[in-house]
Protein backbone atom coordinates (compact mmCIF):
# COMPACT_ATOMS: atom_id res chain seq x y z
CA UNK A 1 0.00 0.00 0.00
CA UNK A 2 1.18 3.17 -0.82
CA UNK A 3 0.66 7.25 -0.66
CA UNK A 4 1.74 9.91 -2.66
CA UNK A 5 3.27 12.67 -0.76
CA UNK A 6 1.40 15.51 0.37
CA UNK A 7 0.64 18.60 -1.93
CA UNK A 8 -0.69 21.76 -1.96
CA UNK A 9 -3.03 23.20 -4.34
CA UNK A 10 -6.73 25.36 -4.50
CA UNK A 11 -9.64 25.66 -6.87
CA UNK A 12 -8.80 29.11 -7.88
CA UNK A 13 -9.80 29.32 -11.98
CA UNK A 14 -8.13 30.58 -15.04
CA UNK A 15 -9.70 34.03 -16.10
CA UNK A 16 -9.43 32.52 -19.47
CA UNK A 17 -10.60 29.25 -19.94
CA UNK A 18 -12.32 28.79 -16.77
CA UNK A 19 -10.74 25.40 -15.61
CA UNK A 20 -9.61 25.12 -12.03
CA UNK A 21 -5.47 26.12 -11.58
CA UNK A 22 -4.93 23.77 -9.27
CA UNK A 23 -1.37 23.27 -8.07
CA UNK A 24 -0.56 25.67 -10.92
CA UNK A 25 -2.06 28.97 -9.36
CA UNK A 26 0.40 31.48 -9.21
CA UNK A 27 -1.07 32.64 -5.31
CA UNK A 28 0.48 28.79 -3.91
CA UNK A 29 3.30 31.14 -3.16
CA UNK A 30 1.25 32.41 0.03
CA UNK A 31 1.60 30.04 2.49
CA UNK A 32 -1.84 30.52 3.64
CA UNK A 33 -3.27 29.62 0.21
CA UNK A 34 -4.62 26.48 -0.52
CA UNK A 35 -4.92 23.07 1.35
CA UNK A 36 -3.50 20.42 1.46
CA UNK A 37 -4.21 16.80 -0.46
CA UNK A 38 -2.79 13.24 -0.76
CA UNK A 39 -3.36 9.87 -2.85
CA UNK A 40 -3.00 6.54 -1.85
CA UNK A 41 -3.45 3.39 -3.67
CA UNK A 42 -7.00 0.93 -2.72
CA UNK A 43 -6.57 -1.63 -5.20
CA UNK A 44 -9.43 -2.16 -7.70
CA UNK A 45 -8.77 -4.22 -11.26
CA UNK A 46 -5.93 -4.20 -13.37
CA UNK A 47 -6.73 -1.20 -15.38
CA UNK A 48 -9.10 0.18 -13.04
CA UNK A 49 -7.21 1.07 -9.93
CA UNK A 50 -8.67 2.96 -7.12
CA UNK A 51 -6.73 5.74 -5.42
CA UNK A 52 -8.92 8.21 -3.49
CA UNK A 53 -8.35 11.64 -2.28
CA UNK A 54 -7.80 12.42 1.45
CA UNK A 55 -7.90 16.30 1.94
CA UNK A 56 -8.18 19.40 2.41
CA UNK A 57 -6.09 20.17 4.85
CA UNK A 58 -4.92 23.42 6.75
CA UNK A 59 -1.51 22.21 7.01
CA UNK A 60 0.83 18.81 5.89
CA UNK A 61 0.49 17.18 8.96
CA UNK A 62 -2.68 16.85 9.39
CA UNK A 63 -2.88 15.54 5.71
CA UNK A 64 0.27 12.91 6.60
CA UNK A 65 -1.75 12.14 9.98
CA UNK A 66 -5.01 10.97 7.66
CA UNK A 67 -3.16 9.35 4.82
CA UNK A 68 -1.49 7.02 7.24
CA UNK A 69 -4.78 6.87 8.81
CA UNK A 70 -5.99 5.16 5.58
CA UNK A 71 -3.24 3.59 4.57
CA UNK A 72 -3.57 1.74 8.40
CA UNK A 73 -7.09 0.83 7.57
CA UNK A 74 -6.33 -0.70 4.16
CA UNK A 75 -3.78 -2.35 5.82
CA UNK A 76 -5.08 -4.20 8.43
CA UNK A 77 -7.78 -5.29 5.99
CA UNK A 78 -10.65 -2.28 6.03
CA UNK A 79 -11.84 -0.41 3.46
CA UNK A 80 -11.44 2.85 1.51
CA UNK A 81 -14.22 5.42 2.74
CA UNK A 82 -16.32 6.81 0.36
CA UNK A 83 -15.56 10.15 -0.48
CA UNK A 84 -18.62 11.23 -2.35
CA UNK A 85 -20.79 10.22 0.74
CA UNK A 86 -22.61 13.08 1.87
CA UNK A 87 -23.88 13.75 5.32
CA UNK A 88 -27.45 13.92 5.09
CA UNK A 89 -27.35 10.78 2.74
CA UNK A 90 -25.46 8.50 5.62
CA UNK A 91 -28.13 9.46 8.29
CA UNK A 92 -30.79 8.66 5.94
CA UNK A 93 -29.14 5.32 5.56
CA UNK A 94 -27.88 5.12 9.23
CA UNK A 95 -31.83 5.68 10.91
CA UNK A 96 -33.41 3.50 8.29
CA UNK A 97 -30.94 0.76 10.17
CA UNK A 98 -31.77 1.00 13.10
CA UNK A 99 -34.69 -2.01 13.41
CA UNK A 100 -34.52 -2.40 17.28
CA UNK A 101 -35.34 1.07 17.67
CA UNK A 102 -38.73 1.95 19.27
CA UNK A 103 -41.24 4.44 17.49
CA UNK A 104 -40.94 7.20 19.77
CA UNK A 105 -37.41 6.72 19.71
CA UNK A 106 -37.22 6.46 16.30
CA UNK A 107 -39.18 9.86 15.59
CA UNK A 108 -37.13 11.70 17.91
CA UNK A 109 -34.15 10.71 16.58
CA UNK A 110 -35.10 11.45 12.83
CA UNK A 111 -36.32 14.62 14.02
CA UNK A 112 -32.86 15.35 15.38
CA UNK A 113 -31.50 15.06 12.39
CA UNK A 114 -34.09 16.86 10.15
CA UNK A 115 -34.52 19.38 11.80
CA UNK A 116 -31.07 20.46 13.00
CA UNK A 117 -27.88 18.27 11.29
CA UNK A 118 -29.22 17.81 8.04
CA UNK A 119 -29.49 21.70 7.66
CA UNK A 120 -26.25 22.20 9.41
CA UNK A 121 -23.92 19.60 7.87
CA UNK A 122 -25.74 17.60 5.41
CA UNK A 123 -24.63 19.35 2.56
CA UNK A 124 -21.24 18.42 3.29
CA UNK A 125 -18.88 14.79 2.97
CA UNK A 126 -18.95 12.41 5.57
CA UNK A 127 -15.00 12.46 5.71
CA UNK A 128 -14.46 16.19 5.86
CA UNK A 129 -16.84 16.63 9.20
CA UNK A 130 -14.71 17.78 11.94
CA UNK A 131 -15.20 18.68 15.91
CA UNK A 132 -15.18 22.62 14.65
CA UNK A 133 -18.39 22.07 12.35
CA UNK A 134 -20.08 19.66 15.01
CA UNK A 135 -19.20 22.67 17.73
CA UNK A 136 -20.61 25.60 15.47
CA UNK A 137 -23.75 23.48 14.64
CA UNK A 138 -24.07 23.52 18.70
CA UNK A 139 -23.72 27.20 18.49
CA UNK A 140 -26.59 27.34 15.64
CA UNK A 141 -28.57 25.17 17.96
CA UNK A 142 -28.56 27.54 20.98
CA UNK A 143 -29.54 30.70 18.83
CA UNK A 144 -32.66 28.95 17.25
CA UNK A 145 -35.49 30.98 18.67
CA UNK A 146 -33.63 33.63 20.68
CA UNK A 147 -32.60 37.30 19.60
CA UNK A 148 -29.72 37.63 17.55
CA UNK A 149 -26.81 39.15 18.09
CA UNK A 150 -25.04 41.72 15.95
CA UNK A 151 -24.32 40.07 12.74
CA UNK A 152 -20.27 40.73 12.71
CA UNK A 153 -19.92 39.42 16.01
CA UNK A 154 -21.50 35.55 14.69
CA UNK A 155 -19.13 33.52 12.81
CA UNK A 156 -20.06 33.12 8.83
CA UNK A 157 -20.58 29.10 9.26
CA UNK A 158 -23.32 29.58 12.26
CA UNK A 159 -25.43 32.29 10.75
CA UNK A 160 -25.80 30.16 7.63
CA UNK A 161 -26.80 26.86 9.57
CA UNK A 162 -29.12 28.79 11.54
CA UNK A 163 -30.52 30.09 8.77
CA UNK A 164 -31.14 26.69 7.36
CA UNK A 165 -32.19 25.08 10.61
CA UNK A 166 -34.82 27.72 10.96
CA UNK A 167 -35.80 27.13 7.48
CA UNK A 168 -36.31 23.61 8.21
CA UNK A 169 -38.11 24.62 11.03
CA UNK A 170 -40.52 26.90 9.58
CA UNK A 171 -43.32 23.80 9.23
CA UNK A 172 -44.72 21.75 11.55
CA UNK A 173 -45.44 19.10 8.74
CA UNK A 174 -48.72 17.78 9.82
CA UNK A 175 -50.20 16.26 6.21
CA UNK A 176 -54.25 17.19 7.82
CA UNK A 177 -54.74 20.81 9.26
CA UNK A 178 -57.94 21.76 10.49
CA UNK A 179 -59.97 23.88 8.35
CA UNK A 180 -58.81 27.73 8.40
CA UNK A 181 -55.41 26.86 10.05
CA UNK A 182 -51.80 27.64 9.02
CA UNK A 183 -49.14 25.38 9.17
CA UNK A 184 -46.62 26.88 11.68
CA UNK A 185 -43.00 27.00 13.58
CA UNK A 186 -42.45 23.26 14.82
CA UNK A 187 -41.60 25.75 18.56
CA UNK A 188 -41.10 29.20 19.00
CA UNK A 189 -39.00 28.50 22.31
CA UNK A 190 -35.67 28.62 22.41
CA UNK A 191 -33.53 24.99 23.07
CA UNK A 192 -32.83 24.26 26.37
CA UNK A 193 -29.62 22.83 27.03
CA UNK A 194 -30.89 19.45 28.19
CA UNK A 195 -32.74 19.88 24.57
CA UNK A 196 -29.55 20.43 22.48
CA UNK A 197 -27.90 17.70 24.98
CA UNK A 198 -30.50 15.08 23.66
CA UNK A 199 -30.31 16.23 19.69
CA UNK A 200 -26.85 15.95 20.10
CA UNK A 201 -27.45 11.90 20.99
CA UNK A 202 -28.52 10.60 17.99
CA UNK A 203 -25.43 12.65 15.72
CA UNK A 204 -22.48 10.50 18.40
CA UNK A 205 -23.91 7.59 17.90
CA UNK A 206 -24.08 7.70 14.16
CA UNK A 207 -20.98 9.20 13.97
CA UNK A 208 -19.67 6.30 15.84
CA UNK A 209 -21.27 4.04 13.95
CA UNK A 210 -19.26 5.33 11.26
CA UNK A 211 -16.04 4.57 12.75
CA UNK A 212 -13.93 3.64 11.11
CA UNK A 213 -15.54 1.74 8.11
CA UNK A 214 -16.74 5.22 6.78
CA UNK A 215 -14.13 8.15 8.51
CA UNK A 216 -11.13 7.42 10.61
CA UNK A 217 -12.40 9.31 14.04
CA UNK A 218 -15.59 10.25 15.36
CA UNK A 219 -15.93 14.38 15.01
CA UNK A 220 -17.89 14.74 18.16
CA UNK A 221 -15.29 13.91 20.32
CA UNK A 222 -13.96 16.19 22.24
CA UNK A 223 -17.00 19.12 20.93
CA UNK A 224 -18.17 20.71 24.35
CA UNK A 225 -21.89 21.24 24.48
CA UNK A 226 -23.86 23.42 26.83
CA UNK A 227 -24.05 23.06 30.13
CA UNK A 228 -27.84 21.67 31.54
CA UNK A 229 -28.50 22.09 34.84
CA UNK A 230 -29.90 18.91 36.32
CA UNK A 231 -33.29 19.25 37.89
CA UNK A 232 -34.30 17.53 41.06
CA UNK A 233 -37.62 17.26 42.57
CA UNK A 234 -39.10 19.74 44.83
CA UNK A 235 -41.31 18.95 47.63
CA UNK A 236 -44.04 21.80 48.41
CA UNK A 237 -43.16 22.71 52.02
CA UNK A 238 -45.26 25.54 53.53
CA UNK A 239 -43.28 28.48 52.89
CA UNK A 240 -43.29 27.18 49.13
CA UNK A 241 -46.56 26.51 49.10
CA UNK A 242 -47.52 30.26 50.64
CA UNK A 243 -45.43 31.93 48.36
CA UNK A 244 -46.91 30.69 45.11
CA UNK A 245 -50.29 31.30 46.56
CA UNK A 246 -49.16 34.92 46.90
CA UNK A 247 -47.70 34.86 43.70
CA UNK A 248 -50.83 33.24 42.25
CA UNK A 249 -53.07 35.67 43.58
CA UNK A 250 -50.93 38.46 42.79
CA UNK A 251 -51.20 37.19 39.03
CA UNK A 252 -54.80 36.67 38.90
CA UNK A 253 -55.42 40.10 40.09
CA UNK A 254 -53.63 41.83 37.93
CA UNK A 255 -55.08 39.53 34.99
CA UNK A 256 -58.34 40.43 35.88
CA UNK A 257 -57.50 44.21 36.03
CA UNK A 258 -56.24 44.34 32.31
CA UNK A 259 -59.44 42.27 31.22
CA UNK A 260 -62.07 44.42 33.45
CA UNK A 261 -63.74 41.82 34.75
CA UNK A 262 -63.44 38.58 36.74
CA UNK A 263 -61.58 35.32 35.06
CA UNK A 264 -63.62 32.42 33.86
CA UNK A 265 -62.53 28.95 35.51
CA UNK A 266 -60.68 28.10 33.32
CA UNK A 267 -58.80 30.91 32.65
CA UNK A 268 -58.33 31.02 36.17
CA UNK A 269 -56.76 27.13 35.96
CA UNK A 270 -54.65 28.14 33.10
CA UNK A 271 -53.08 30.75 35.15
CA UNK A 272 -52.61 28.49 38.25
CA UNK A 273 -50.33 25.94 35.93
CA UNK A 274 -47.85 28.82 35.23
CA UNK A 275 -44.74 27.13 35.26
CA UNK A 276 -43.22 30.60 36.23
CA UNK A 277 -45.27 30.67 39.57
CA UNK A 278 -43.09 27.41 40.62
CA UNK A 279 -40.00 27.31 42.30
CA UNK A 280 -38.74 24.22 40.27
CA UNK A 281 -40.46 22.56 37.09
CA UNK A 282 -40.73 19.29 38.90
CA UNK A 283 -42.49 19.69 42.43
CA UNK A 284 -43.82 16.81 44.52
CA UNK A 285 -47.09 16.84 47.06
CA UNK A 286 -46.45 16.21 50.54
CA UNK A 287 -48.45 13.28 52.13
CA UNK A 288 -50.87 15.84 53.46
CA UNK A 289 -51.27 17.05 49.76
CA UNK A 290 -52.18 13.57 48.17
CA UNK A 291 -54.50 13.14 51.15
CA UNK A 292 -56.00 15.99 50.63
CA UNK A 293 -56.69 15.10 46.89
CA UNK A 294 -57.99 11.36 46.99
CA UNK A 295 -60.12 12.50 49.98
CA UNK A 296 -61.48 15.34 47.15
CA UNK A 297 -61.97 13.21 44.59
CA UNK A 298 -63.86 10.32 46.22
CA UNK A 299 -66.49 10.14 43.91
CA UNK A 300 -64.62 10.66 40.69
CA UNK A 301 -65.74 7.49 38.48
CA UNK A 302 -61.61 7.04 37.82
CA UNK A 303 -60.89 7.67 41.04
CA UNK A 304 -58.65 4.14 40.88
CA UNK A 305 -56.58 5.68 38.61
CA UNK A 306 -54.91 8.26 39.89
CA UNK A 307 -54.86 6.45 43.76
CA UNK A 308 -53.05 4.03 41.79
CA UNK A 309 -50.77 6.17 39.96
CA UNK A 310 -50.12 7.88 43.08
CA UNK A 311 -48.45 4.60 44.95
CA UNK A 312 -47.59 2.56 42.17
CA UNK A 313 -45.21 5.35 39.94
CA UNK A 314 -46.46 4.06 36.51
CA UNK A 315 -45.48 6.00 33.90
CA UNK A 316 -48.57 7.76 32.09
CA UNK A 317 -48.57 5.53 28.85
CA UNK A 318 -48.19 2.53 31.12
CA UNK A 319 -51.31 3.41 32.99
CA UNK A 320 -52.97 3.50 29.72
CA UNK A 321 -51.64 0.24 28.60
CA UNK A 322 -52.72 -1.82 31.53
CA UNK A 323 -54.34 -4.55 30.70
CA UNK A 324 -56.84 -6.77 33.53
CA UNK A 325 -54.87 -10.07 32.30
CA UNK A 326 -51.54 -8.42 34.09
CA UNK A 327 -53.18 -7.29 37.51
CA UNK A 328 -53.53 -9.89 40.11
CA UNK A 329 -55.66 -8.29 42.87
CA UNK A 330 -55.87 -11.44 44.84
CA UNK A 331 -51.82 -11.25 45.13
CA UNK A 332 -51.53 -7.77 44.51
CA UNK A 333 -49.47 -7.38 41.68
CA UNK A 334 -49.53 -5.56 38.25
CA UNK A 335 -47.58 -6.49 35.34
CA UNK A 336 -46.45 -3.88 33.38
CA UNK A 337 -45.37 -5.14 29.57
CA UNK A 338 -46.95 -3.21 27.20
CA UNK A 339 -48.00 0.78 26.96
CA UNK A 340 -51.12 2.58 25.43
CA UNK A 341 -49.90 2.99 21.97
CA UNK A 342 -49.24 -0.92 21.77
CA UNK A 343 -45.74 -1.01 22.21
CA UNK A 344 -43.31 -2.61 24.74
CA UNK A 345 -42.33 -0.31 27.79
CA UNK A 346 -39.59 2.11 27.43
CA UNK A 347 -37.10 0.13 28.47
CA UNK A 348 -35.84 -3.53 29.44
CA UNK A 349 -36.37 -2.82 32.95
CA UNK A 350 -39.61 -1.45 32.20
CA UNK A 351 -41.43 -4.80 31.82
CA UNK A 352 -41.43 -5.39 35.84
CA UNK A 353 -43.90 -6.31 38.32
CA UNK A 354 -45.17 -3.48 40.37
CA UNK A 355 -46.55 -4.65 44.41
CA UNK A 356 -50.01 -3.13 45.17
CA UNK A 357 -51.16 -2.09 48.38
CA UNK A 358 -54.18 -3.63 50.11
CA UNK A 359 -55.68 -0.22 49.92
CA UNK A 360 -55.22 0.21 45.87
CA UNK A 361 -55.99 -3.16 45.86
CA UNK A 362 -59.64 -2.71 47.29
CA UNK A 363 -60.40 0.53 45.15
CA UNK A 364 -59.28 -1.55 41.74
CA UNK A 365 -61.59 -4.28 42.55
CA UNK A 366 -64.67 -1.42 43.56
CA UNK A 367 -63.34 -0.23 39.73
CA UNK A 368 -64.12 -3.76 38.13
CA UNK A 369 -67.06 -3.71 39.30
CA UNK A 370 -67.77 -0.37 38.37
CA UNK A 371 -66.65 -1.35 34.66
CA UNK A 372 -68.85 -4.72 34.02
CA UNK A 373 -71.41 -2.88 34.88
CA UNK A 374 -70.69 -0.03 32.16
CA UNK A 375 -69.68 -3.30 30.21
CA UNK A 376 -72.96 -5.20 30.54
CA UNK A 377 -74.93 -1.94 30.23
CA UNK A 378 -73.63 -0.79 26.61
CA UNK A 379 -73.67 -4.49 25.90
CA UNK A 380 -72.21 -5.52 22.08
CA UNK A 381 -71.49 -2.35 21.33
CA UNK A 382 -68.58 -2.82 24.15
CA UNK A 383 -65.30 -2.98 22.23
CA UNK A 384 -63.96 -5.15 24.90
CA UNK A 385 -60.05 -3.88 24.83
CA UNK A 386 -58.83 -5.69 28.10
CA UNK A 387 -57.76 -2.28 29.56
CA UNK A 388 -58.11 -0.93 33.12
CA UNK A 389 -58.93 2.08 32.57
CA UNK A 390 -61.49 2.95 30.15
CA UNK A 391 -64.40 5.22 29.39
CA UNK A 392 -67.86 4.30 30.12
CA UNK A 393 -68.49 3.16 26.32
CA UNK A 394 -65.46 1.03 26.83
CA UNK A 395 -62.96 3.35 24.72
CA UNK A 396 -59.25 3.47 25.69
CA UNK A 397 -58.57 6.92 27.61
CA UNK A 398 -55.56 8.70 26.06
CA UNK A 399 -52.91 9.59 28.14
CA UNK A 400 -53.58 13.66 27.30
CA UNK A 401 -57.01 13.03 28.98
CA UNK A 402 -55.80 11.37 32.18
CA UNK A 403 -53.64 14.40 32.38
CA UNK A 404 -55.47 17.08 31.64
CA UNK A 405 -58.35 15.24 33.92
CA UNK A 406 -55.68 15.12 36.69
CA UNK A 407 -55.11 19.15 36.57
CA UNK A 408 -58.42 19.55 36.54
CA UNK A 409 -59.20 17.53 39.99
CA UNK A 410 -56.09 19.28 41.30
CA UNK A 411 -57.15 22.71 40.55
CA UNK A 412 -60.61 22.07 42.22
CA UNK A 413 -59.22 20.82 45.17
CA UNK A 414 -57.20 23.78 46.01
CA UNK A 415 -53.78 21.90 45.85
CA UNK A 416 -50.67 23.53 44.50
CA UNK A 417 -49.70 22.77 41.01
CA UNK A 418 -47.80 19.51 39.75
CA UNK A 419 -48.25 17.49 36.79
CA UNK A 420 -49.23 14.20 36.15
CA UNK A 421 -45.89 12.68 35.93
CA UNK A 422 -45.17 14.43 39.23
CA UNK A 423 -47.18 11.85 40.40
CA UNK A 424 -44.47 9.51 39.26
CA UNK A 425 -42.15 11.09 41.69
CA UNK A 426 -44.21 11.23 44.09
CA UNK A 427 -44.95 8.06 44.85
CA UNK A 428 -40.81 7.29 44.77
CA UNK A 429 -40.35 10.33 47.61
CA UNK A 430 -43.49 8.08 49.27
CA UNK A 431 -41.96 4.55 48.77
CA UNK A 432 -39.20 6.40 50.04
CA UNK A 433 -40.27 7.92 53.20
CA UNK A 434 -41.94 4.60 53.74
CA UNK A 435 -38.57 3.02 54.27
CA UNK A 436 -38.50 1.32 51.24
CA UNK A 437 -34.37 0.70 49.65
CA UNK A 438 -33.13 2.41 46.48
CA UNK A 439 -33.02 -0.97 44.53
CA UNK A 440 -36.53 -1.81 45.54
CA UNK A 441 -37.73 1.84 44.14
CA UNK A 442 -35.78 1.81 40.73
CA UNK A 443 -37.24 -1.40 40.37
CA UNK A 444 -40.47 -0.40 40.37
CA UNK A 445 -40.07 2.56 38.84
CA UNK A 446 -38.33 0.57 35.63
CA UNK A 447 -35.25 2.36 35.72
CA UNK A 448 -32.16 0.39 34.82
CA UNK A 449 -29.94 2.32 37.12
CA UNK A 450 -30.68 3.22 40.86
CA UNK A 451 -27.92 6.59 41.05
CA UNK A 452 -30.49 7.95 38.22
CA UNK A 453 -33.86 7.23 40.49
CA UNK A 454 -32.00 8.61 43.36
CA UNK A 455 -30.73 12.00 42.29
CA UNK A 456 -33.80 12.12 39.53
CA UNK A 457 -37.07 10.58 40.97
CA UNK A 458 -36.66 10.69 44.72
CA UNK A 459 -36.87 13.38 47.14
CA UNK A 460 -36.70 13.53 50.86
CA UNK A 461 -39.95 15.15 52.48
CA UNK A 462 -38.76 17.48 55.19
CA UNK A 463 -40.31 15.33 58.58
CA UNK A 464 -38.36 13.02 57.51
CA UNK A 465 -35.09 14.56 57.21
CA UNK A 466 -35.75 16.00 60.47
CA UNK A 467 -36.34 12.62 61.68
CA UNK A 468 -33.05 11.49 60.40
CA UNK A 469 -31.11 14.72 61.66
CA UNK A 470 -32.83 13.92 65.71
CA UNK A 471 -31.81 10.34 65.35
CA UNK A 472 -28.64 11.01 64.13
CA UNK A 473 -27.65 13.70 67.31
CA UNK A 474 -29.30 11.64 69.46
CA UNK A 475 -26.55 8.90 68.98
CA UNK A 476 -23.70 11.09 70.43
CA UNK A 477 -23.63 10.60 73.97
CA UNK A 478 -23.19 14.15 75.78
CA UNK A 479 -22.43 14.30 79.72
CA UNK A 480 -24.70 17.34 80.28
CA UNK A 481 -27.58 19.06 78.35
CA UNK A 482 -27.09 22.55 77.46
CA UNK A 483 -30.48 23.97 78.98
CA UNK A 484 -32.61 25.82 76.10
CA UNK A 485 -31.26 29.55 75.28
CA UNK A 486 -28.66 28.98 77.84
CA UNK A 487 -25.38 27.83 78.91
CA UNK A 488 -24.78 24.38 80.46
Amino acid sequence: MRGSEPYRQCWCRDPATGKPLRAKCPKLKNKKHGKWYARYDAGGTEGNRRQPVVGPFDTKKECEDELASALARIGGGGSAPDRKLRVAAYLDAYIAGKRNLKPRTMETDSDAFRLYWKPALGHMRLVDVRDHHVSDAISAMELVNRPLPQAEKLPQAVCEMLLRMTAARADDERRVLPEGEARHKKSTKPLSPARIGRMFAPFRAAMNAAVPRKIGVNPCDGVELPRARQVKPLAWTAPRETAFREALGKRLREAEATKGKRLTTVEREKVWASPDLRPCPVMVWLPAHCGKFLDSIEGERLFAAFIFTMFSGLRQDEIVGLNWAEVDLDEGVAYVRETGSGNDPKSDAGTRAVPLSAVVAKDLKAWRKVQAAERLAWGPDWPGTGRVFTHEDGQQITGQWLSRRFATLAWRADLPYVRFHDLRHGAASLAKAAGASSKEISAQLGHSRQSFTDTTYVTVFPDVAKAAAEAAAALVPRKRLRPEGGVS
